[in-house]
């Protein structure tokens, strides 16, 4: 390729980057990245009501918003009786997480389970002796790699008084007969597991939030997800503009 062609090739592509304004387009500096918000916790805890009316929220409000897929509506191949399974729905989540937090095509991302729920599981299948602990150890530090972790803004760990989380599962549903993970007993152990995610990792994750409903109305529920949100948000714009000035 002569000169004068090289040039010329060079002149063109500076052109095209110009017009689509490559250098602010992938600068995370100029165009931060989504907002991702990961809610998790045992059965019927508030995460699916929470999860749709903040997405309405922000939706009307003017945001691009994504409800990813639950990971456990995608994977229906591998039995729920493996640690395979949680490790399977996590990777799926973590992939999202990943490839979302290198784009801008939304502004807030909510996450019915992502990586602090793959983590908590991991503990579940270490007390079944189905992982062993070093194993236990290997895969929650692999969700929890500050690569990905740091891209969650907000971890809402959402948990219910087993008794009543029983109560709301049969309130509307077609049949009495309880899952295995939503009997009580099944739920108290799970929920045993969450708690400790949360005491474990709070100090070291403040991303984390703990937020009990048992008490809560659905209305007093969905306004304190809400507030807390905007507000968490609202500070860590404040905290960007900090650390640019």
């Amino acid at each position: 390729m002569s000169t004068s062609t090289h040039q010329q090739l060079e002149s063109l592509a500076k052109k095209i980057h110009d017009y689509l304004r490559t250098e602010e387009r992938y600068d995370p500096e100029f165009i931060p990245p989504p907002f991702f918000i990961e809610f998790t916790g045992p059965a019927s805890s508030g995460k699916s009501t929470s999860i749709r009316e903040l997405y309405n929220f922000l939706r009307r409000h003017g945001f691009r918003v994504l409800k990813p897929q639950e990971g456990a509506e995608v994977i229906q191949h591998i039995p729920r009786t493996t640690p395979l399974y949680n490790i399977r729905t996590g990777m799926y989540a973590l992939t999202q997480l990943i490839d979302l937090a290198q784009g801008h095509m939304y502004d807030v991302v909510l996450f019915d389970r992502c990586v602090y729920d793959a983590h908590t599981w991991m503990s579940y299948w270490r007390e079944k002796q189905l992982l062993t602990e070093e194993e236990c150890r290997h895969y929650q530090t692999y969700f929890l790699s500050p690569f990905w972790q740091k891209e969650i803004t907000i971890g809402y760990i959402m948990v219910c008084d087993p008794e009543i989380a029983a109560r709301r599962e049969l309130r509307i549903a077609l049949s009495d007969k309880l899952g295995d993970s939503t009997k009580p007993a099944s739920i108290a152990k799970i929920h045993a597991h969450f708690v400790n995610t949360y005491e474990t990792l709070k100090d070291t994750h403040p991303q984390l939030q703990l937020i009990d409903t048992s008490r809560l109305t659905e209305s007093q529920m969905v306004e304190t997800i809400g507030t807390r949100t905007l507000e968490i948000l609202e500070q860590k714009i404040r905290e960007r503009a900090r650390s640019v000035e």
